[in-house]
């Protein structure tokens, strides 16, 4: 089951991400850099920090007139270098399309990311839903929060039961709900496919499985076919 949760997360990140910083190198670093922490942990700006703040966008936006479109290229970027295994950089990117925009929903989805890369489920659940506070209706939002509880669910499932049930239903949720606002998400299918055949049950494991097929998604589900074939056999 551990690799069907690592197949959720290469689903919508693309390639394995290497982990070229841990966690306990992250809380070294960023108490020192507000730069590696997301919306600059809120953190007060010098004069100097603010008049270099002011003159990135200026020269973005004369590159970029448009904001939205300059951060969202940022956010293309830091995705690509969280890929390359550059998180440092990928936060830098984040953070400067957060300069640029900070209501653009994407801007958390790579917060939320570079949490993920950590195996900091808990963290990036929080900045996801932070995300969905800005746009409640953002379906890949809500398709990244579901694998931060299906990720920690697994890693809890035996010691607190409870919770995990509450997690697995919750992605579910989450799951369905994106589908109202993107119902031919192909990733959205898979995950709740993978979401119930992690739940045990067999029949909408295999519904989403072949809708997730019938809208394209045979590269997400070439490597969850034997997972399900195994658990689920016809």
């Amino acid at each position: 089951m551990r690799t069907l949760l690592l197949l959720l997360w290469v689903a919508v990140h693309g390639p394995s991400i290497a982990q070229h910083l841990t966690y306990l190198d992250w809380q070294k670093q960023s108490f020192v850099d507000m730069r590696l922490v997301p919306r600059y942990g809120n953190r007060p700006k010098t004069p100097e920090m603010l008049a270099s703040d002011s003159a990135f966008v200026a020269q973005t936006l004369a590159a970029i007139p448009d904001r939205h479109k300059a951060a969202d290229h940022l956010v293309d970027l830091g995705f690509q270098l969280l890929r390359e295994g550059n998180m440092t950089h990928a936060m830098f990117r984040f953070n400067q399309a957060y300069l640029l925009e900070p209501k653009n929903p994407s801007i958390y989805r790579g917060y939320g990311a570079f949490f993920m890369a950590m195996d900091r489920t808990e963290e990036a659940g929080r900045v996801y839903a932070d995300g969905l506070e800005i746009d409640s209706t953002d379906s890949r939002l809500m398709i990244d929060l579901s694998a931060a509880f299906l990720a920690e669910e697994y890693a809890i499932r035996s010691t607190y039961t409870e919770k995990a049930d509450m997690l697995l239903n919750g992605a579910i949720g989450l799951l369905n709900r994106a589908l109202h606002y993107a119902p031919k998400s192909a990733d959205a299918h898979f995950r709740l496919s993978a979401a119930y055949l992690r739940k045990g049950d067999c029949a909408q494991a295999r519904r989403y499985y072949d809708a997730c097929n019938d809208l394209g998604g045979a590269r997400l589900t070439e490597e969850l076919g034997p997972v399900l074939q195994a658990k689920c056999p016809k």
